[in-house]
């Protein structure tokens, strides 16, 4: 690692720690990630600088401080910040533990945030994180392109980031939950939510299934973030959004070149 990476993250422990025992904390994590300290499993929570998510809760374990990085130190959803207007309510598909949301706080702190999680042990932590923060709901659900009472979903104690809707068996130390599944369209026409202004999914190769739920309403989104994992699922996906009246406004491929991250916006 370089003298240049290390500076920034210890940078953003200073700037995102509200004390000096939060500051501590959160450098205590990224040198776990770097290397230079061991995980302990723990749950670390610390008070913030962001008003609006004053308190953040984080794993100490490997999987918790690769997100951390990606979203909160390399600012992954950056292009957030070139939205030609303020977001009020936002739709988080693939909440994990919350750091998306954790994120777009910082930007938006009056939005309401309703967080998607159907991973049992990942949804706990997120309404822990939820519950202290602003205008914020998790709910413990997979999105889709259906409404039933149970599907499978694979996780894994060490791979919570690619934890995934499952077909066939699971393999490779992952194991099976049964969920819920909503279709968008559904959740909004009972009233659980409103009608969202952005929306942003992470779902692990589930993008499809995600959008094909929002029927008619993908139009009346005004911005899409997502990511794809794979050349056929990025144009499967910038095939609904352009149907559904949104073109590209920012593109960047990320860890490897089938991971993209979308910024859509509706066409005016």
């Amino acid at each position: 690692m370089s003298l240049k990476r290390k500076l920034h993250l210890a940078s953003t422990s200073l700037r995102l720690g509200k004390g000096l025992d939060d500051k501590r904390q959160l450098f205590h994590l990224l040198a776990c990630h770097g290397g230079l300290m061991r995980f302990n499993g723990e749950i670390m929570k610390c008070h913030t600088t962001v008003p609006a998510a004053d308190v953040l809760n984080v794993r100490m374990t490997g999987a918790d401080a690769i997100l951390f990085v990606e979203v909160v130190v390399d600012e992954e959803y950056s292009c957030l910040q070139k939205l030609n207007f303020t977001p009020s309510v936002i739709l988080d598909i693939g909440a994990n533990i919350g750091l998306s949301s954790f994120y777009m706080k910082s930007l938006f702190p009056d939005a309401v945030i309703h967080g998607f999680e159907p991973s049992t042990s990942e949804h706990e932590i997120l309404r822990m994180n939820y519950a202290g923060w602003r205008g914020c709901t998790a709910h413990h659900v997979a999105i889709g392109d259906r409404d039933v009472e149970s599907v499978s979903f694979a996780v894994h104690p060490e791979r919570t980031g690619g934890q995934h809707l499952l077909e066939g068996e699971a393999h490779d130390g992952w194991m099976t939950e049964e969920v819920r599944m909503r279709r968008v369209e559904t959740l909004v026409s009972s009233g659980c939510v409103a009608v969202p202004d952005l929306v942003k999914i992470d779902v692990e190769g589930a993008e499809v299934l995600v959008l094909d739920g929002f029927g008619p309403l993908l139009r009346e989104i005004k911005a899409v973030a997502l990511e794809t994992h794979s050349p056929e699922l990025y144009r499967a996906c910038l095939d609904r959004l352009s149907a559904a009246g949104h073109e590209v406004c920012h593109e960047v491929i990320a860890r490897s070149d089938a991971a993209r991250t979308l910024l859509t916006q509706r066409r005016s």
